[in-house]
């Protein structure tokens, strides 16, 4: 395995959000670390990425907009765009919809800044996906949809899938809206940041059959799940984080910015932004415990003698560590695994075409998550089916 080679980083830029979903992965973190960053600490840590030639940078883990509180009035978040397009970063946005409103409303002149924007959708109707945000989202997120069609800035519908929507008429619904609005489908599976979330995982029959359906009914942009790789042969060869992606942490209560290889693996995260240089964190003891993981691969993997070694490489390796408490263990989506309990492959296509071709994605290659376009079947309906 080569050396690392960071090119695809996310960014938490505050501390608020205004939804309230069960699934967060970033609130227990967040929750108490109300310190803001400066405009100096904003442009240091810029600096800092583009010394360290990221390619992209994606700003979510809250919701984007409150850099600074609960008073969009007072956020930087125009400021820190032009600043990041100042320095070549292609720059995306993951928002419930208020960010993008907010932009659009009072400082228009910074969606030219946006390279591309996911919308957060739990369900694809608005009655489930209202309930499980806590806030009246859903037409706020399809009236931003539209609109960003009309400015021709690409955008997709971002699902955390769980074990109540990563169901077939659920995934069909998603398929559906996205063909009908013109945007991309963005799935990431729920990892269980808290034990609580354990029993909301998709089960691993959903997780394959679920992706079977989403790939007959798509043209794939991105996928970097190992564990689908191992039966399409299509798609990126085990985990990018810490290797090829990494997460900036909100500023904490002690006035640090910690670094850690994962969104979702608070546990790795260290160092301090403010004062050390970033390149020096991302060679720390936390991002090389991933690296190893990765260069030698599990040890439940390897003594098993998997045929799928190479290509799943151990899976994600956050969702292995929430669920097995160890980087040594299997992914539970292991592709060894379904064989054994199926006796055959899951209906996914393969070695399928999977890339952007001359376009760019600011989460392609970053997080195990997965990108689609649904295909328009004649007459001009998704092929995805509906609800």
């Amino acid at each position: 395995m080569a050396d690392p080679i960071f090119r695809n980083v996310g960014w938490t830029v505050g501390s608020h959000c205004n939804a309230h979903c069960a699934h967060c992965y970033s609130r227990g973190v967040r929750e108490g670390a109300a310190r803001f960053l400066d405009e100096m600490e904003m442009d240091r840590i810029i600096a800092q990425l583009a010394a360290l030639g990221v390619r992209t940078v994606n700003l979510g883990g809250n919701e984007p907009i409150y850099t600074h509180g609960p008073d969009p009035r007072q956020s930087r978040l125009p400021r820190l765009l032009g600043k990041l397009a100042a320095a070549g970063l292609p720059v995306g946005l993951t928002t419930n919809g208020v960010t993008f409103r907010e932009l659009r409303q009072h400082h228009p002149e910074a969606l030219a800044w946006l390279n591309d924007v996911d919308f957060s959708l739990d369900w694809p109707a608005r009655e489930e996906h209202d309930a499980a945000r806590g806030a009246p989202l859903f037409d706020l997120v399809v009236d931003s949809i539209r609109r960003c069609g009309e400015l021709g800035l690409p955008c997709s519908i971002t699902v955390c899938a769980t074990r109540e929507n990563f169901t077939a008429p659920t995934i069909a619904g998603f398929l559906d809206l996205a063909g009908r609005l013109g945007c991309e489908l963005r799935v990431n599976m729920l990892k269980p940041v808290e034990p609580y979330l354990l029993a909301r995982m998709p089960t691993r029959d959903q997780f394959y059959a679920g992706f079977a359906q989403l790939m007959a009914a798509t043209d794939c942009l991105t996928q970097a799940e190992g564990c689908l790789t191992a039966f399409t042969a299509s798609g990126a060869a085990g985990c990018p984080c810490g290797l090829r992606s990494f997460r900036i942490n909100g500023k904490t209560a002690a006035g640090t910015v910690p670094v850690g290889p994962c969104i979702y693996a608070h546990a790795f995260r260290g160092g301090d932004l403010l004062t050390q240089d970033l390149a020096d964190i991302v060679a720390g003891p936390e991002f090389m415990r991933f690296t190893r993981r990765a260069r030698e691969l599990p040890r439940a993997c390897r003594e098993v003698d998997c045929p799928h070694l190479e290509t799943c490489r151990g899976g994600c390796t956050a969702r292995t560590w929430f669920v097995h408490g160890s980087l040594d263990a299997k992914d539970p989506y292991c592709p060894l695994d379904h064989l054994a309990d199926h006796g055959a492959r899951p209906p996914l296509p393969v070695a399928p075409p999977v890339g952007l071709a001359d376009t760019l994605r600011v989460h392609d290659d970053y997080l195990c998550t997965w990108i689609g376009r649904p295909r328009r079947a004649e007459g001009g309906a998704s092929s995805g089916g509906g609800r």
